[in-house]
């Protein structure tokens, strides 16, 4: 069986997961504020968007009313970029977190 995007439609599991999804990007959003001019600022804005794009997928396929094809492009498009964005903001945290990692090694060493 192929799932499409019109098998979503009153699913209470993907009603609930996009809820979910609104209240984890407003939550990150307001925490990335809360960290202004830090280091972990913009990793968390693009968590933030990244998770705002994957429920936006979700979105799409349960409440517009365009073909098959437009929505599917709309959902696996958002989903993608949004997924992208989530592997940028690990990928800057990482960096981030083995820099100051390799810093506290090369202090440790002096003493």
């Amino acid at each position: 069986m192929v799932v499409g995007p019109m098998t979503f439609q009153g699913d209470l599991l993907l009603m609930v997961a996009i809820v979910f999804g609104v209240i984890a990007t407003i939550t990150t959003f307001i925490n990335s504020q809360k960290l202004k001019g830090e280091v972990f600022e913009v990793p968390m804005i693009y968590f933030s968007l990244g998770i705002l794009l994957t429920t936006f997928s979700l979105v799409a396929v349960t409440f517009f009313e365009l073909s098959a094809v437009t929505l599917g492009l709309i959902h696996d498009i958002s989903f993608i970029i949004g997924l992208a964005l989530m592997l940028v903001a690990s990928i800057k945290l990482t960096r981030y977190l083995s820099t100051l990692e390799d810093f506290a090694k090369k202090v440790n060493k002096k003493k």
